[in-house]
């Protein structure tokens, strides 16, 4: 699987585009991205869906445009579903993002397996950042949204956050087989291991 990752909007949130044999997935198009809409098109031959790690503005605000110039669907964990029609929840009044409500196509539950193509992933919940987080296990690979970063934690001050909830989440990642390489939704790419050595919050 060939992972690449371009930082997108001002907050430069992380968004990834997972290639292989028989998929092509891309996970939280913060905003509106030809690269990523090309990416997804260039490979319609293959089994694809765009795959949101929790509905903040920063990680969402392309996700509707894409799936319509591209026809694939939309996943998101199933607690974080009212904040894409919620302007409020997902910061975008907040911010000014201008975000157009939308709704997603598939709703993951946690420790839901799901396929695409030949890429077998693992919803795992994670919520304190957002009520319905949700962190992207395949092989040794984890997205960790805005869960889980290099030395660092998601915020808990905005709505629907809570800080006992989120080291709750932390605790569970860090239990992960630590030469996992996890890719967060800002920032430089990390392991299980580092975290557990590193992270104040671990």
């Amino acid at each position: 699987m060939k992972i690449d990752v371009m930082p997108l909007g001002h907050i430069a949130a992380n968004c990834y585009m997972l290639l292989s044999d028989n998929a092509a997935v891309v996970i939280d198009p913060g905003i509106f991205s030809q690269k990523a809409e090309d990416f997804l098109n260039e490979n319609s031959e293959k089994e694809r869906l765009i795959l949101l790690t929790h509905a903040h503005f920063d990680h969402i605000c392309g996700a509707d445009r894409l799936r319509a110039d591209t026809g694939v669907k939309i996943a998101v964990g199933e607690k974080d579903a009212p904040a894409l029609i919620d302007t409020s929840l997902s910061l975008s009044d907040k911010f000014h993002a201008h975000q157009t409500p939308f709704k997603a196509d598939i709703l993951l539950k946690d420790n839901e397996i799901f396929n695409v193509g030949d890429i077998e992933f693992k919803a795992l919940s994670t919520p304190g950042h957002t009520v319905g987080g949700m962190c992207y296990l395949t092989g040794k690979v984890l997205f960790s949204g805005d869960t889980l970063f290099l030395e660092s934690v998601g915020r808990t001050d905005f709505p629907g956050g809570d800080g006992e909830t989120l080291l709750k989440s932390i605790k569970r990642l860090l239990k992960l087989d630590e030469d996992i390489t996890v890719y967060p939704g800002h920032g430089e790419p990390t392991t299980v291991e580092h975290e557990k050595l590193y992270n104040p919050f671990a």
